[in-house]
């Protein structure tokens, strides 16, 4: 129990204080500069409970994935358009969820995965063998990818179940923001 409250505490830190979940345009971070943490699902729930206040588009994705990774420079986008309104990008990584290295592996493959693409997302990495959790929590169909549209009070939106592209984001992001 300590220890999720560490880490929640820490996450909830990083990503308050994260300006931008946008490309490397601007005073954004780059891709090598944003936080990428490993947590369960506790850590999940708290970190997203730190953009209340926010619109956030909530991406569930892998790297093994393709239509994630293809769809991810436009969600991207979007972000970053919608940032001075408030609307933030978060990522949560399932690269765990077939796990042939540790942990730490994992979060340097994923850290150098985002930098070669040039994409700066804030991204979690569920690390929690109970995947049911999270599914039933966010309703999921348990495949990926999944983009949840959440607003300023932290309720579900909208949903996007398969991938999307930027004008489905816009549509997101607009109703996250409440506009």
């Amino acid at each position: 129990m300590r220890k999720t409250l560490s880490i929640a505490a820490g996450l909830a830190l990083s990503f308050l204080m994260l300006p931008s979940c946008g490309g490397n345009g601007g005073a954004s971070p780059s891709a090598a500069d944003v936080p990428i943490e490993v947590v369960d699902f506790d850590g999940l729930v708290a970190a997203v409970s730190t953009h209340t206040g926010e619109g956030l588009l909530l991406n569930f994705w892998a790297t093994w994935c393709a239509p994630c990774v293809v769809e991810l420079p436009e969600l991207l986008e979007v972000g970053e358009a919608y940032e001075a309104q408030g609307g933030r990008v978060l990522g949560v990584s399932y690269d765990l969820m077939v796990p042939v290295q540790g942990t730490e592996a994992i979060e340097d493959e994923l850290r150098a995965f985002l930098t070669k693409k040039g994409f700066a997302l804030p991204t979690l990495i569920y690390d929690e063998l109970d995947y049911d959790s999270i599914n039933a929590h966010y309703e999921l169909p348990g495949e990926v990818p999944v983009t949840l549209a959440i607003d300023k009070d932290g309720n579900v939106v909208d949903r996007q179940e398969g991938s999307a592209g930027k004008a489905r984001f816009e549509e997101m992001m607009r109703k996250a923001l409440g506009l």
